[in-house]
């Protein structure tokens, strides 16, 4: 039997253009700081990518441990 790779998690900084200072809860419950939520939904990236208003950008990670890496 072959052992299941291990899937990685992908990160992802959604930003609020144009109201840097948001604060608050967005589309599916991404909470909001700043302008900014950190979120790992690839299906909720992409709704976030297909509207107005907003930018996603995917964090890289360590392969090693998940942490966030230098971009």
């Amino acid at each position: 039997m072959a052992g299941k790779k291990k899937e990685e998690l992908k990160t992802y900084k959604v930003t609020v253009n144009g109201n840097p200072g948001y604060c608050g809860e967005g589309a599916g419950g991404a909470q909001f700081a700043h302008g900014e939520a950190l979120i790992t939904s690839e299906r909720l990236a992409k709704w976030f990518g297909e509207h107005e208003g907003y930018t996603v950008t995917e964090i890289k990670t360590d392969s090693d441990d998940g942490t966030p890496g230098e971009q």
